[in-house]
């Protein structure tokens, strides 16, 4: 098959361990890309934070897709245009932020170039901000500042967030999608907003069949995702509830996994 469209995750997927693309990558995403392919990034990071990585990489932009914060907004990475968006409604999100104060967790906030916060020491806070080349903004009261983000998110070591998503969960009810993005956060998007969806909406709009899409990833936000292209890979060091339902599991993302998969496919040289 010569896909139409190749969605990757980030971290864990198209980035190694050292947070660089493997070349064995870039080339065969050049080819995909030579045969005519769009390519989408699809990740829990913000928009910004993934110009940001794409600018770092060095990724050309043309034909190239942006769904961040968990497919809550698309973007065309070569114009910049935001293509849909789907964020927390302020109801819920004045719901999440006044329950979140209740548990031993850290709220961060995207907003365009920046990240709200109420707890500049909060965990994983200066971290989160430089990995996406966004400014840490302490706001008083995050309903206020920040009414209707793109997504929620929920940071503390592991175990906090095991033994509090359930309670995390019950705040926003069905108004609300969540999922692990990593073992320190916690995603809080709005109802029926994943990358699956994302990548749905945007193949229904430009025309292309879902069976003509490829799509990799390792963690939890990445299941829809996997489940929705017409292939899904789960890369080798993904978690376990993912490779469970993918296509194929190939290599991990310091093996060449990406590469093994698409160089295998029928794309021309």
């Amino acid at each position: 098959m010569v896909p139409r469209l190749v969605a990757f995750d980030v971290d864990g997927t198209l980035l190694s361990s050292d947070r660089e693309i493997l070349d064995s990558t870039r080339e065969s995403i050049d080819r995909v890309r030579s045969a005519g392919a769009t390519v989408m990034i699809a990740s829990g990071r913000p928009v910004a934070g993934l110009r940001f990585q794409v600018d770092r990489l060095g990724l050309p932009t043309d034909g190239l897709i942006l769904a961040g914060c968990n497919g809550a907004v698309i973007e065309d990475a070569a114009t910049g245009r935001v293509l849909a968006s789907w964020p927390v409604p302020a109801h819920v999100s004045a719901r999440m932020y006044r329950g979140l104060r209740g548990l031993p967790v850290s709220t961060i906030v995207p907003v365009g170039p920046d990240v709200y916060i109420e707890d500049p020491e909060g965990f994983m806070v200066h971290i989160e901000a430089m990995a996406n080349g966004t400014r840490e903004v302490v706001v008083e009261d995050l309903t206020t500042a920040a009414p209707t983000p793109p997504k929620i998110l929920v940071s503390a070591p592991y175990e906090v967030l095991v033994d509090h998503r359930d309670a995390i969960d019950a705040l926003g009810g069905s108004d609300i999608e969540t999922c692990f993005s990593s073992t320190y956060y916690y995603e809080v998007n709005a109802a029926g907003v994943s990358k699956g969806a994302a990548l749905a909406a945007f193949c229904a709009a430009e025309g292309i069949p879902l069976d003509r899409t490829v799509a990799f990833g390792d963690n939890e936000n990445d299941i829809t995702m996997i489940r929705t292209a017409g292939v899904g890979v789960a890369m080798g060091n993904a978690i376990d509830a993912l490779k469970e339902v993918a296509d194929v599991v190939t290599a991990s993302n310091d093996d060449h996994g990406i590469a093994q998969v698409l160089m295998g496919m029928t794309v021309p040289a």
